[in-house]
């Protein structure tokens, strides 16, 4: 696949410098339901903290109901990287979109049967993120097929456009739904929104699998993921950079229904502009990865690093509602390039026939550090305060990137 250069119209256009890789059919389809899709993800993300709260009342059972399934999508995880290694992307993809369309149609039943208990909530999130670990590093690892690897990077910023367009325009949706019909709703889209992966899928040519070691065994096969990222430097420290960002700044999103509720006192609705507030950012900072140019990549990625923490303590301070959302813009404009930057990384190093295996790491990390870290941090938002837990999370950020910038040249200068 030759790499098509952007539209010569005589005179730079950002539009289309921007948007080349949509030339591509194949990742043009993928795009559009990764639209759809992460639409209807962001409604239930939001119904989903305001459920549960709702129900318990508690920061602890907000960060418990992401923790296990995190905890028990482990092991479909590493099955699922050496799935996509193995197989057809397409097809396997395919398949678990298909089952995803399942866990939040029932739970919107419940919810509108008025039968709902959180160990609901907690059985279908379970199901759903097991699903998902399985589906995560093939339709990640399908975006390298879909594009050359010299458009790796407009392309990962598009994806990443995507979804931070779908935060903006679905919190702040899903946010009035709530307040106006409850949760079943969101749940109910969501559910709906996979079939729009699947119709898109089953339009693209087929793809076949990276290799044809059937016969090996799903542990060795995976060890060999393991022992690639382990001893490759610069894949490690993308991958620490991805567990730093996980555990210590993902989790305030998982908190912000405390904000919400007890501390600027917006309800729903105002739970929805904080959740808008991100994904403009991110929005944002997402298009500026699209048009990022080969020479700035380390050191936006650096820049990002140190300063997104300074963020995050401020938020956790703020009792102010235009305070907040302004920092939580800066949070997502900044955690944008702390994401994409690494993730095109790791699909242009890592080998075809290793990517699966090493995305599936990836995919744990960069889905399951949150949830992993979503229990302690609201363990200790409900006995030292959120204030206190956020801000100890922002120094410890920090203090990790200092030392793998100091200790991992490459990531500071990388093009």
């Amino acid at each position: 696949m030759e790499s098509i250069p952007p539209i010569d119209s005589g005179k730079p256009s950002l539009f289309a410098n921007t948007f080349y890789t949509l030339r591509y059919r194949d990742f043009r389809l993928f795009w559009i339901a990764l639209t759809v899709s992460l639409l209807g993800v962001s409604f239930q993300t939001v119904a989903q903290g305001w459920l549960v709260y709702r129900l318990t009342g508690s920061a602890t059972m907000l960060g418990f109901t992401g923790f296990i399934s995190a905890v028990l999508a482990l092991p479909a995880s590493l099955i699922g990287g050496v799935l996509a290694d193995r197989v057809s992307r397409r097809n396997l993809v395919v398949v678990t979109q298909f089952l995803m369309i399942f866990p939040p149609i029932a739970l919107a039943y419940l919810i509108w049967s008025d039968q709902v208990q959180v160990w609901h909530v907690i059985a279908a999130t379970i199901i759903l993120a097991i699903i998902a670990a399985v589906d995560i590093p093939s339709r990640t690892a399908m975006v390298a097929n879909l594009v050359p690897k010299d458009d790796l990077m407009n392309a990962q910023g598009l994806a990443s456009a995507v979804g931070q367009l779908t935060r903006i325009i679905g919190p702040a949706i899903a946010g009035v739904v709530i307040g106006l019909w409850g949760e079943a709703l969101p749940y109910f889209i969501n559910g709906l929104s996979y079939i729009a992966m699947v119709v898109a899928l089953l339009m693209m040519k087929p793809q076949p699998a990276a290799t044809r070691e059937r016969k090996e065994k799903i542990s060795s096969g995976f060890l060999k993921g393991i022992k690639y990222s382990l001893t490759t430097p610069f894949i490690l420290a993308l991958l620490i950079i991805a567990t730093a960002q996980g555990v210590f700044l993902q989790p305030y999103i998982a908190l912000l229904p405390v904000f919400a509720s007890d501390i600027l006192r917006v309800g729903p609705q105002g739970l929805g502009w904080l959740n808008a507030a991100v994904g403009v950012g991110a929005l944002i900072g997402a298009f500026g990865v699209a048009n990022l140019k080969r020479g700035h990549r380390g050191l936006y990625l650096v820049l990002g690093s140190f300063l997104i923490p300074v963020f995050l303590i401020g938020f956790a301070w703020s009792t102010q509602i235009g305070i907040a959302i302004a920092l939580l813009f800066l949070m997502g404009l900044g955690t944008v390039f702390l994401r994409t930057i690494p993730a095109t990384y790791l699909l242009m190093e890592v080998p075809d026939e290793l990517r699966g295996r090493v995305l599936s790491l990836a995919t744990l990390i960069w889905y399951g550090a949150p949830y992993a870290a979503g229990l302690p941090i609201g363990f200790l938002s409900d006995t030292w305060g959120i204030s206190i837990a956020l801000s100890l999370t922002g120094v410890l950020f920090l203090a990790t990137m200092i030392g793998i910038t100091l200790t991992v040249p490459r990531i500071r200068k990388e093009e």
